[in-house]
């Protein structure tokens, strides 16, 4: 059945890849936010601006919804708190009001983020834990989940919460992956904390593999609040020392002990919860490193 989709954020990383997967369907597909890159495909219509009460009104009614804009970073929200507000939750009071009042058959399929958690991360991370964010980006998020939730509860809105975990790529143009590359083109080999922290790495194209599945999938209590990770902790030195070895370098990452602020020790998904979502886990890590480091080796090239 061809569906009317609409997708908040489509500039961002994962937006864009989000878009160019749904640009090869047959839904009709309409993109707001900032950013925003021409498809050039004929079923895909785009909405330039920030999003806003007077955007989501030129918007055609949806039949689903893909919420990925708002804050990205939890050193840009530690460094500029009222801005990683303002860029996460009023866009989204206001869809949630147009959503209660207009668009009440839409479901809502919002990513927020693994940085909920924070304190409470560990590498065995449950939907079933408590939250407790160490930075204003992973409490602007629980803020925004819980007015989802709200809405839901009080006004019946139809609404799934992603939260993805480390999440990387083609396209990502910072965090750890893209500084790591570009501190060893300058070579410096150095890098925050012990190394021994460990994370959970979903390739890109595995995360769209599935939010598309999401789509097709009826919505119950059992998937209204989902992990998006593999389930599968890899601690930071062995990922650098795989990075750099893919990438052509012979040195090995050097660790300063010196922590991050606004990062738990380990942030890894439930591996029990995570094995009925085997599309977050079709590439390996050392085949997404591979893409990863021929795609930025493209950059150089540009």
């Amino acid at each position: 059945m061809r569906r009317k989709i609409l997708v908040l954020g489509g500039g961002g990383f994962i937006g864009s890849h989000l878009v160019a997967a749904l640009s090869q369907t047959q839904h009709q597909i309409q993109v707001a936010g900032n950013n925003l890159l021409s498809s050039g495909n004929s079923n895909v219509d785009y909405l330039s601006g920030n999003l806003s009460s007077q955007i989501y009104q030129q918007c055609t009614t949806p039949d689903l919804i893909f919420h990925l804009a708002g804050g990205a970073s939890v050193a840009s929200s530690l460094q500029d708190p009222n801005h990683d507000f303002d860029k996460t939750l009023p866009h989204l009071s206001a869809l949630l009001h147009k959503m209660q009042v207009d668009w009440p058959q839409a479901r809502l399929i919002y990513l927020s983020s693994a940085a909920v958690y924070g304190e409470n991360a560990s590498n065995n991370t449950s939907i079933r834990c408590q939250l407790k964010p160490m930075s204003p980006y992973g409490l602007h998020k629980q803020l925004a989940e819980e007015m989802i939730q709200f809405y839901s509860r009080r006004y019946n809105i139809s609404a799934q919460i992603v939260r993805p975990f480390s999440v990387y790529g083609e396209g990502l143009r910072k965090q750890l992956l893209w500084d790591a590359l570009s501190k060893a083109q300058r070579g410096e080999f150095s890098y925050f904390g012990d190394g021994e922290q460990q994370r959970d790495w979903v390739y890109i194209h595995d995360l769209i593999d599935f939010l598309l599945q999401l789509m097709t999938q009826q919505l119950n209590k059992q998937n209204q609040l989902l992990n998006a990770g593999t389930g599968d902790g890899i601690a930071i030195k062995t990922l650098l020392t795989m990075l750099l070895k893919t990438a052509g370098y012979h040195q090995t990452p050097i660790f300063s002990s010196i922590g991050k602020p606004g990062d738990p020790d380990n942030l890894v998904s439930c591996r029990q919860e995570q094995i009925s979502y085997p599309q977050l886990q079709q590439t390996s890590l050392q085949l997404g490193l591979e893409r990863y480091v021929g795609w930025f080796k493209q950059q150089e090239r540009l």
